[in-house]
């Protein structure tokens, strides 16, 4: 659980850095290990926004060899409490919430777990196939390339039952 208390986050521009375990916010995902935030706080008299930069360390499984690799993944979110805000609303790069002038007690933990959910890619590509200029690994290029003098006997079968067949 990841909460601040509002009155003691100083005025103005102010840091803080936490180093959290996977558990502690929520997450269940055995590949994920550990995640350490960089919080920067902007408090106003009505509002506080809260910029999180996180770095999240996990074991993935690539989805073409199915090797393991270790990785950091990078995510950004901000969340701001305004006294008055009308609608409170989600949005991929940010939040924004109401904050109640009773309420001393700041619980972000919700939006630190979607993050780094969030932040987990789609597509596990291990780094070895990954090349800086953009161009095709060689294990891209072995299946995407085809050789003219690539003959494969399993289909002869079948071309001549195509043959006999054309030619009645």
């Amino acid at each position: 659980m990841v909460t601040f208390r509002f009155n003691e986050i100083p005025l103005g521009l102010s840091e803080e850095h936490l180093e959290l375990k996977a558990e502690s916010l929520g997450i269940e995902q055995p590949f994920i290990h550990k995640v350490w935030v960089k919080f920067r706080f902007n408090k106003q008299e009505d509002s506080l926004r809260i910029q999180c930069q996180l770095s999240t360390e996990a074991t993935l499984t690539c989805d073409r060899s199915l090797d393991e690799y270790h990785t950091i993944l990078e995510s950004n979110y901000e969340v701001i409490f305004q006294l008055n805000a009308e609608d409170e609303r989600e949005e991929m790069s940010g939040t924004l919430r109401r904050l109640e002038p009773s309420q001393n007690v700041i619980d972000i933990t919700k939006e630190l777990h979607d993050t780094v959910l969030l932040g987990i890619p789609v597509k596990k590509l291990h780094p070895r196939y990954i090349k800086k200029d953009g161009e095709i690994s060689e294990f891209e290029a072995s299946f995407f390339e085809k050789k003219e003098d690539d003959h494969d006997p399993r289909w002869d079968a079948l071309t001549e039952l195509k043959q006999k067949i054309q030619k009645n």
